[in-house]
């Protein structure tokens, strides 16, 4: 019976990302088209589309369904920063405890991590791996602290490093620590952002980590954007703050996620 529930299950899962492959080309697509290529049947994909729906992936249309364009919008670095200032100043303190002298870490991009930078000053000896040029100008010249700034193409509205320089640069870096900035984050989607060419270097930068650190206001909570990062399995820690409903903390905790509320 669990494993008659299971294979239904993926079946569901393959579905939903084939809907979505197919709406990131083509921007709509119709129920019966869908039925005739899934071989399922219009019940069905009508309940794929209602679930999309709910995860705010697609607007159902009559007869089908059109890609949610909310999925590319990105608000600039700037605009963020003056966005939930409480919350990921308190989030930003839980994550420079986790951060000892001579620790290797890496920083992606993001507010909340912008902020982190600024309580990590004190630290000594850390090796600190990095896309963003924010964070780098942040910690330059702090405390003989090592810090390895990859190449790559500007994305002027996060101040990443992106593209193939940037993800060759991390080859073979490794580090204790990676603390992630997120636009999305979703049980079902995982960790999400607008841009594919920096999920690929994010992916990088945890590929390549020991412990894996999520940093996520409320806001970021079920929002998902355009491209998966990697799925919330890849993750061992989300800092967040306590307007996340406690429901939400329980299913990630039974994911073996360790939940910090700031």
């Amino acid at each position: 019976m669990e494993e008659d529930h299971a294979n239904r299950r993926m079946r569901s899962i393959e579905r939903h990302q084939f809907i979505m492959d197919y709406l990131k080309i083509h921007k709509s697509v119709d129920v019966s088209f869908l039925s005739s290529e899934l071989d399922v049947s219009e019940v069905t994909i009508r309940k794929d589309l209602e679930k999309l729906e709910r995860d705010k992936l697609l607007l159902r249309s009559h007869g089908g369904a059109i890609l949610n364009e909310n999925l590319f919008i990105e608000p600039s670095f700037i605009e963020k920063e003056d966005q939930f200032t409480d919350e990921k100043q308190a989030i930003a303190s839980e994550a420079a405890k986790l951060i000892e002298n001579g620790m290797t870490i890496a920083l992606s991009t993001g507010t909340t991590v912008s902020h982190m930078t600024k309580k990590i000053k004190d630290r000594t000896g850390l090796t600190i791996v990095t896309n963003a040029i924010n964070v780098a100008i942040d910690l330059m010249g702090s405390n003989e602290n090592h810090l390895f700034l990859t190449g790559g193409n500007i994305r002027p509205n996060t101040f990443a490093l992106i593209g193939e320089a940037a993800e060759k640069a991390l080859d073979g870096v490794y580090c204790e620590y990676a603390f992630i900035g997120i636009n999305g984050f979703s049980l079902e989607q995982g960790l999400t952002t607008p841009s594919m060419e920096e999920a690929r270097v994010v992916r990088k930068i945890i590929e390549n980590a020991k412990h894996v650190v999520v940093l996520a206001d409320h806001s970021k909570f079920n929002k998902v954007a355009f491209y998966r990062i990697v799925n919330v399995d890849q993750v061992h820690t989300v800092i967040t703050d306590r307007k996340v409903p406690p429901e939400e903390i329980d299913k990630l905790r039974a994911r073996g996620v360790h939940v910090i509320t700031a």
